[in-house]
């Protein structure tokens, strides 16, 4: 089984720690009152964790790539708040509110483009950073 490059394992363990943080963080953000504050930080949190994911699966993706499907899935999944059917399953399903959210909101979607944009840079510079480190070894 051929070994993947050097980068790209890189790449993975960058997700796979932000992941993990985005993870830990936005559950301890359950634990706060809620407010404005909590509120974005929660929906720019969710943003970076389904970047993170993409990243993960598809570590050669540029930044701007991994960014634009992570604003897409999020304000995809905002919009379907508007139906019933994130309501249903987390009915059937109470912690997939913590995916599904509970309403719609379009101060989520401001949120979600701050944390896109936040993506964007973390995944350029992580990306400019291992380009750097490959070109001196």
């Amino acid at each position: 089984m051929p070994r993947a490059p050097r980068s790209t394992a890189r790449v993975r363990l960058f997700a796979a720690i932000g992941i993990a943080a985005s993870l830990g963080i936005g559950l301890g953000l359950q634990l706060l009152d809620r407010n404005a504050w909590i509120d974005a930080a929660g929906g720019i949190l969710y943003v970076a964790l389904v970047g993170l994911l993409v990243l993960l699966v598809a570590p050669r993706l540029p930044a701007w790539a991994v960014a634009a499907i992570a604003l897409g899935v999020a304000v995809a999944v905002e919009l379907l708040q508007l139906t019933g059917i994130p309501a249903a399953i987390v009915a059937a399903v109470p912690p997939a509110r913590l995916v599904f959210g509970s309403s719609f909101d379009p101060w989520d979607l401001v949120a979600y483009v701050a944390g896109a944009a936040i993506l964007w840079a973390v995944v350029a510079v992580a990306g400019f950073a291992a380009r750097q480190r490959e070109a001196s070894v």
